[in-house]
């Protein structure tokens, strides 16, 4: 073609084609390469070059060469690493997902005491005694915490803990209303609402951290200020869309690529786990809604959520107890975790009833079995040997005239199947205030 060859080697690969030919050059040995070429468009394709010395003569040295086309080959090779990334990715929210779930079992034991205990002793003190303030400030405490627990748990099961009708324009002004004590006037704020929108199902508790944790993200990357945008829209085939937009630094397409990953972040060391934007991609696929971003370096950042549209009004629980007055009770508390006990028996003794205490379904049922008929038992799921699945069926099968509340801090498909499947049986999530038990209390009818 009476063209030099650097002219169809790719820029990126002139060096690497250079070290080939250099070694070649000195080895005379047969090699093969893979590199980029260009056509006389300038259209790249990958090629396999194969090189050998052919023969020599008038002092002229001649080389074959033969190229093949492995443009495909490279493709398909592509593909397989994108979707062994993919899978690699997938593994790993996996086992975020199962680590989540274990956390929330045990955070929610935790913070049931706490918030127990807080309620309770702030109900028994005037409201101007400090003190009853302290106890209101650990009590809200405890119930942020129970949120973002609640989210984990969102992600862990990949479907919300409960499904009610959500009016998706109440969450974001009551964030707006959050964020106006955060930002000051550091930047603003605007709402801009769709007055025809239509609502979802979902859980409130985990659609507000997911918006929250978004808000937050903007404000980070607004450090001199700039503009916040909460906008709703109901969108295509019935769906509902929210968009988060900033005009703050934006982001490279290098870190879009890599926003899902978990533990990535853009933020300095130790500000954040990294893990924010995996459990709000975590809570939206939960509402069996899609997520979106779109972003340009100085251009701000624009996040897009859809959820299916809510067609009908959800089934009532079936975990209501029989409706009646609420005297002093005698309750077989069942859980393993000392903590727990200890929180409960505080709360059981403060609302006047009398307690029994078993750490595992055995204990409970020799108990029963001896002759005790309580008014009430509050049974843990989680529990070992016989488990509280098991502890229930037997419970019903031989004494099902007692009421029973399940008490979980992992509210899952199989919690629920238990609720369908034995009558009398109520649902108490931990961690509760005393309120809460008070008013599950309120329906059984004591013996």
């Amino acid at each position: 073609m009476g063209q030099p060859i650097h002219r169809f080697i790719h820029l990126e690969d002139q060096a690497t084609f250079d070290e080939h030919c250099r070694r070649f050059a000195e080895t005379g040995a047969l090699d093969r390469w893979e590199l980029r070429m260009v056509d006389a468009d300038g259209v790249k394709f990958w090629v396999a070059l194969a090189v050998t010395l052919a023969e020599e003569t008038d002092g002229t040295t001649d080389f074959r060469v033969v190229v093949n086309d492995i443009s495909e080959r490279k493709r398909f090779e592509a593909e397989r690493e994108e979707l062994a990334i993919q899978l690699n990715q997938a593994q790993e929210l996996k086992h975020l997902a199962s680590l989540a779930g274990g956390i929330a079992q045990d955070m929610n034991d935790v913070l049931g005491a706490i918030l127990g205990l807080a309620t309770v002793h702030a109900d028994t003190l005037p409201r101007e005694n400090p003190v009853h303030h302290a106890f209101e400030i650990i009590a809200k405490a405890a119930t942020r915490g129970g949120d973002l627990v609640r989210s984990l748990v969102t992600f862990a099961r990949q479907r919300p803990i409960e499904e009610r009708v959500v009016d998706l324009n109440a969450l974001l002004s009551n964030e707006v209303r959050l964020l106006d004590r955060i930002i000051l006037s550091r930047l603003e704020l605007v709402l801009d609402l769709d007055p025809t929108l239509k609502p979802i199902l979902g859980d409130v508790s985990s659609l507000l951290r997911a918006l929250l944790n978004l808000c937050v993200n903007a404000m980070d990357a607004m450090p001199e200020g700039g503009t916040l945008t909460l906008r709703s829209r109901n969108g295509a085939e019935e769906t509902v869309e929210v968009q988060v937009l900033d005009t703050g630094s934006g982001m490279s397409p290098e870190a879009q690529a890599q926003v899902f990953d978990p533990y990535y972040t853009t933020k300095d060391g130790g500000k954040t786990s990294g893990l924010g934007l995996v459990l709000v991609r975590g809570i939206v696929a939960a509402h069996r809604g899609q997520l979106h971003i779109e972003s340009r370096v100085g251009h701000g950042t624009s996040v897009f959520l859809r959820f299916p549209a809510c067609q009908e009004a959800p089934q009532p629980s079936s975990d209501s107890l029989p409706i009646v007055s609420g005297q002093a009770l005698t309750v077989l508390l069942v859980d393993d975790d000392d903590l727990v006990q200890e929180a409960l028996t505080m709360l059981l003794e403060e609302l006047g009833h009398q307690r029994y205490t078993a750490s595992r379904g055995e204990d409970a049922l020799a108990l029963l079995e001896g002759g005790l008929r309580p008014d009430l038992i509050i049974l843990d799921v989680n529990m070992p040997g016989l488990g509280g699945a098991k502890t229930l069926a037997r419970i019903r099968e031989t004494w099902p005239e007692i009421p029973v509340l399940l008490a979980t801090g992992r509210v899952d498909p199989a919690v629920f199947e238990l609720l369908k499947r034995h009558p009398g049986v109520g649902l108490l999530t931990k961690p509760f205030t005393h309120e809460e038990l008070v008013l599950k209390f309120g329906a059984i009818q004591p013996s």
